[in-house]
């Protein structure tokens, strides 16, 4: 009768001749490092890690540290919606990494005020489209929401703006 075997024995004889290269290491590395900078976000913004704690983390790491901070400032950074409350990853950029407060907020401003223009555009040209379907009034407001031209506009405008504060990291 043969010995019964656990299934991490199983698996570790399975694999006990394969390794990894560097580049999968690195790989694996940076995966890791990119999902706790992610929670460390997370944390932040659902109020259960301050700035401070953030910072420490941070600097705690050695050999790590460029690489952290790099991929924290573009975690931040991809969570900056236009018309949304941008605060706390402003004051996470501005304190924890670095990047000039006044700098990010003008950017976003400047953004801001494109896509408000063109929502005015979108709407008026909606309002026309409609009007020339016969529907009129001053009750009669168009859906944004539904228009896909819209949505490619406001897609483009937040690109934009990440391309943007991404080039002053």
């Amino acid at each position: 009768m043969g010995k019964i075997r656990s299934t991490l024995d199983i698996v570790m004889d399975r694999t006990k001749n394969l390794s990894m290269t560097s580049e999968e290491r690195e790989n694996l590395k940076r995966k890791e490092l990119s999902d706790t900078v992610r929670a460390w976000v997370q944390r932040y913004l659902d109020g259960k890690m301050n700035l401070d704690e953030m910072r420490a983390r941070v600097e705690s790491s050695k050999d790590d540290r460029p690489l952290e901070l790099s991929l924290l400032k573009s975690e931040l950074v991809s969570g900056i919606l236009l018309g949304a409350d941008n605060d706390k990853l402003i004051d996470a950029l501005d304190r924890v990494c670095g990047i000039d407060r006044g700098k990010i907020s003008a950017i976003i401003d400047d953004h801001q005020a494109k896509l408000d223009a063109l929502m005015s555009r979108n709407l008026e040209h909606l309002r026309l489209q409609l009007e020339k379907e016969g529907i009129r009034g001053s009750s009669v407001v168009p859906n944004l929401a539904r228009s896909e031209s819209w949505q490619d506009s406001a897609r483009k405008v937040q690109d934009s703006l990440t391309r943007e504060i991404t080039g002053i990291l």
